[in-house]
């Protein structure tokens, strides 16, 4: 008899059990496709949502009317565009990690199977070139280029939960860059020729936030009103800077901010009010004395 592989009974309940766990605690999993261990699968898997109160929030806005159009820049594995895309009439992805532009391909034909989608392979810069884009090995939902980025290094490590700056704890490809004006300048005249003028950006770009955030603010028309949601890691963000960028426009920056997480509550009053009221997420006013780090929202009309 040729033995291949032998299991023991022990080892064969555990198995069983482990599996019956597993299915029993993703039950609400989403229809998607993603990466075991990867830092941004855990909560699709367990909870079927992705950001939960950044997703509201879009569901919210597109609610309100900005639903003609949903710009996902960074867009990794099609989290945001599979639970928000059916809001928008058209979805643009931007994602040039070259380990999930075809994982995104196909979620979004799971998810968006109605709709018309389009992704971009490729990254957007100052100028056309390619450049090394840096993927933690645990989050490739934090990719990165190191060239001309905004954040610093040790922003750029710390983020992932890295204690320093080692090549070994990540993937390196290289992608191709466009340069975002003129990218946009494209974009923004052909959703105008659809009739497409109201939509949501969201920007998660490690670092190039504020370089696309005045690429639109230089390429937007009038004629089009815009929500844009993006991550913030720098406490010193220059918020005059982007509202001077939209000139004749009317701005509004909002931020996400929790009752307890981020706050300067002592321990103490955070645990006695955890257990009194949960914890709430909100939107707040923001100004330049009030920035902090977290998600934001400028507002466009």
């Amino acid at each position: 008899m040729d033995k291949i592989l032998k299991v023991r009974p022990l080892e064969y309940i555990k198995q069983r059990l482990m599996r019956k766990t597993f299915n029993s605690i993703t039950q609400k999993s989403m229809d998607i496709f993603v990466r075991g261990k990867d830092i941004g699968s855990v909560r699709p898997q367990i909870f079927g949502v992705h950001e939960e109160g950044l997703t509201k929030f879009i569901e919210r806005t597109a609610n309100e009317g900005n639903s003609d159009f949903f710009l996902d820049i960074g867009a990794n594995v099609g989290l945001s565009s599979c639970q928000n895309g059916n809001s928008f009439k058209k979805v643009v992805c931007f994602e040039p990690n070259p380990l999930v532009a075809n994982i995104l391909k196909t979620n979004l034909s799971i998810c968006l199977s109605d709709l018309c989608f389009e992704i971009c392979e490729f990254a957007l810069g100052e100028k056309d070139g390619s450049f090394d884009m840096y993927i933690p090995r645990h989050n490739w939902g934090g990719a990165f280029v190191r060239e001309n980025n905004r954040y610093s290094e040790d922003v750029l490590y710390k983020k992932d939960g890295f204690d320093d700056f080692d090549p070994n704890n990540y993937a390196v490809k290289t992608v191709e860059v466009k340069r975002s004006e003129t990218v946009f300048d494209s974009l923004f005249s052909s959703l105008r020729a659809e009739g497409l003028t109201k939509g949501v950006i969201k920007i998660d770009v490690e670092g190039f936030e504020k370089m696309v955030i005045l690429s639109i603010g230089k390429t937007l028309p009038p004629e089009l009103d815009v929500v844009i949601v993006f991550e913030n890691w720098s406490p010193n963000i220059d918020l005059n800077e982007l509202k001077n960028n939209f000139s004749d426009r009317k701005i509004v920056f909002k931020q996400f901010a929790r009752t307890i997480t981020g706050t300067k509550k002592s321990i103490a009053r955070k645990v006695i009010e955890f257990g009194l009221f949960g914890e709430t997420t909100f939107i707040r006013d923001c100004t330049q004395e009030e920035v902090g780090v977290g998600d934001m929202i400028l507002i466009v009309k």
